[in-house]
């Protein structure tokens, strides 16, 4: 199947064994390939055209300074610095960590909390602080420019899009260098820019589906606790999940895929009704279901 560019929707999702990773296309004869440890993995880009080592080069560093912004774990970012500002008043956020902010609420409630930034308080110290979490407690004001995070102890994580979210800016900076032919891996979420030379789309293999997805201008992203088993909590209950299968999501939009897959893990295999009809995560790896963002199609 092949996944053109458009709107963030319709949503993809598949459920796989808990080891389930995401595989690229082999690298073709004169696509160039770099790789830098960035966020805590490995980011690979393959690109195309002639000027694509310098353009790779200038996405890594995009994405290093939405690191120096969105991490739990530098002291001087700027979201450590609002977690700090909990219980104490609007926060004058910068543009980028505002629009960051604000995406990572509106697909909480778009996921109807499933996905569910407010999380970090029950990821630190468990589910007894579950009252601290809620996305609808955030207040933001866009003529001001603040984030107010009205209890102390409360915390954003934006860990659930921050690989989609920088990967989307870096999609920007290669299109913006003239890369219009590109494959991004970053830490198995993939990132697909057109389709390689020749060719309709970037082959992805899902292991323990049989049959590739054709990728092209679309991002994969999968979320399961194969490798950190119980790293996701329930926003719902504060639990940490231990499920025997992951979620994928495929949208246009790499900080949505990211946002999804993690929702879609969370809602597991009988969701609650989603916008009032009933939102369906197959439970057999080969099964496919497209379901838009109102429910299945």
């Amino acid at each position: 199947m092949s996944i053109n560019k458009g709107a963030c929707f319709p949503l993809l999702c598949v459920a796989l064994p808990a080891a389930a990773a995401v595989f690229g296309a082999p690298v073709r004869e004169k696509t160039i390939e770099r790789v830098r440890w960035l966020m805590g993995t490995a980011c690979l880009i393959q690109a195309e055209e002639t000027n694509s080592g310098a353009a790779a080069t200038a996405a890594f560093e995009e994405i290093e300074r939405w690191d120096r912004i969105l991490s739990l774990y530098k002291e001087k970012s700027e979201l450590s610095a609002l977690n700090r500002s909990a219980g104490t008043g609007p926060f004058r956020a910068s543009p980028a960590l505002y629009a960051a902010v604000e995406t990572a609420l509106r697909l909480a409630h778009e996921t109807q909390g499933a996905f569910d930034p407010t999380i970090l308080p029950v990821l630190r110290r468990g589910p007894e602080d579950l009252g601290l979490v809620g996305w609808n407690k955030v207040r933001l004001d866009p003529a001001a420019g603040t984030i107010e995070l009205p209890l102390r102890g409360m915390g954003l994580d934006l860990g659930g899009i921050g690989k989609g979210w920088a990967l989307d800016r870096a999609a920007d900076v290669l299109r913006e260098r003239g890369v219009t032919r590109a494959f991004i891996n970053f830490g198995g979420q993939i990132l697909a820019l057109g389709a390689p030379r020749g060719r309709d789309a970037w082959t992805v293999r899902l292991p323990g589906v049989e049959e590739p997805i054709m990728l092209r201008d679309a991002s994969v992203s999968t979320s399961g606790d194969s490798q950190r088993p119980g790293h996701i909590s329930s926003p719902f209950d504060g639990g940490p999940l231990r499920r025997k299968f992951s979620a994928t999501a495929i949208l246009a939009c790499a900080a949505e895929a990211d946002a999804w897959s993690t929702a879609l893990y969370v809602l597991g295999t009988n969701p609650p009704s989603f916008r009032g009809r009933s939102l369906f995560v197959p439970t057999a790896a080969k099964k496919v279901a497209t379901v838009h963002k109102g429910g299945p199609s």
